[in-house]
C-alpha cells in the first residue's frame, strides 16, 4: 500500500488530472504486491489468493482516492525519503557519538511523506494501515519513531524545521470490491511546490483529528522541548547499546531463539568456552546497505547545499 500512495502523492504528478493517475497508482499496487508474494512463495503462488488481494487492494485505493481530497491541505515535497542524522554525545557536548572503533554512529530511516501546507509549515507524514480500531491519541502522542523524525529532519536538512506528524490511518477493509472509481478531476492546490528552509512556527491546536469509518488523519504539533527529549533519549539509548560494557541477560525461549541468527555462539558462550573462532568462521561484518537505484522518492545523500551523490557502480 505504501508502494501504491507513493505514486499517488508523487509530487510532479500532483497537479495531474486524477484520472490518470489512478492507473499508475494501481500499477504500483500491483508490482508490489506481486514482488511480495513471488518473495515468500517463490514460483508457487496462488493466483486466485493473489487476484483476489489485488482486487481488495484496488477497492481501497478507490475509496481512499475519493476521501483524501477532502483532509490534503497540502502540497506533497517528497515520498518515500530516506534520511540519516548525526546523533550528539550526550557526555561530549559539540560532538558525535562514535561506536568503540571510532565510527559515527548515525540514526537512519524513511519518511514516508513530507508536505508543506498553505502557512509554510512542514509536516511528516506516516501512512498506517489498520485491522482494528484506530490507534489512541495518547499513542499517537507518544510514537517514538515519527517524532524521531522531526527531531532528525532539521539534521539532514538544514534549517527546515517540521512542525508535527500526520497519521494517515486507512482502514483494511475500506471500499467495496466491484465499484466504480470515482475521482476528483485535481486535488486543491496549496501553490508550493519547492523546499525552502523555513522554520514551521504557525501556532495551532496540538492535536486535530477527522475522518470516516474507513479513514482517519490525525495532525499533532510537535515542540522544541518535545524533539530534544527524543534526541536525547536517542542518544542515550545508543550509548548504551554501543559501549562496551554492555551487559546482555540471556533469555532462551522458543520463540526467540528459532529465528535467532546466533545461535552456535550463544551455545558456545552458555557452555563457558570463547566462541571468537565461531564468530571468525561464520559472520562476517555488516556490509553498507544496497542502493536501490531508481526508487520513487529514493535519496542516497543529504540533500544540504554543497552535498553531491555517490558514484554509481559501473555495469
Amino acid at each position: 500500500m505504501r508502494d501504491a500512495l507513493a505514486v499517488y502523492y508523487f509530487p510532479g504528478m500532483w497537479e495531474w488530472d486524477r484520472s490518470i493517475v489512478s492507473p499508475l497508482v494501481h500499477q504500483a499496487l500491483d508490482r508490489s504486491v506481486r514482488g511480495q508474494a513471488k518473495a515468500v512463495t517463490g514460483d508457487g503462488v496462488d493466483d486466485q489468493a493473489l487476484q483476489e488481494t489485488l482486487d481488495r487492494g484496488r477497492a481501497l485505493l478507490n475509496a481512499y482516492a475519493a476521501w483524501a481530497p477532502t483532509v490534503d491541505h497540502f502540497t506533497p515535497i517528497r515520498v518515500d525519503t530516506d534520511f540519516e542524522a548525526n546523533i550528539s554525545d550526550p557526555a561530549t557536548p559539540g560532538s558525535n557519538l562514535v561506536t568503540p572503533a571510532g565510527d559515527e554512529v548515525r540514526y537512519c530511516d524513511r519518511v514516508d511523506l513530507l508536505a508543506i501546507d498553505s502557512d509554510d509549515a512542514y509536516w511528516v507524514i506516516q501512512h498506517r494501515l489498520v485491522t482494528n480500531g484506530w490507534a489512541d491519541h495518547d499513542a499517537l502522542q507518544l510514537d517514538e519513531r515519527t517524532i524521531a523524525w522531526c527531531w532528525a529532519w532539521p539534521q539532514f536538512y538544514l534549517g527546515m524545521q517540521i512542525t508535527g506528524t500526520v497519521y494517515n490511518e486507512i482502514h483494511a477493509d475500506a471500499g467495496d470490491v466491484g465499484a466504480s472509481a470515482t475521482h476528483p478531476a485535481r486535488h486543491q492546490q496549496v501553490h508550493h511546490r519547492r523546499m525552502y528552509a523555513r522554520p514551521g512556527t504557525v501556532s495551532g491546536e496540538r492535536l486535530h483529528a477527522e475522518g470516516t469509518d474507513d479513514f482517519r488523519r490525525t495532525l499533532i504539533r510537535r515542540g522544541e522541548a518535545e524533539l530534544a527529549a527524543a534526541g536525547a533519549d536517542l542518544a542515550a539509548e545508543v550509548s548504551a547499546a554501543a559501549s562496551t560494557d554492555l551487559d546482555i541477560y540471556p533469555s532462551p525461549e522458543r520463540g526467540i531463539c528459532a529465528r535467532c541468527s546466533y545461535r552456535p555462539p550463544c551455545v558456545i558462550l552458555n557452555q563457558g568456552e570463547d566462541a571468537t573462532a565461531e564468530l571468525s568462521k561464520s559472520y562476517r561484518h555488516r556490509p553498507p546497505e544496497p542502493v536501490q537505484e531508481g526508487r520513487l522518492g529514493g535519496v542516497t545523500w543529504s540533500m544540504n547545499r554543497g552535498a553531491a551523490p555517490p558514484r554509481w557502480p559501473i555495469k
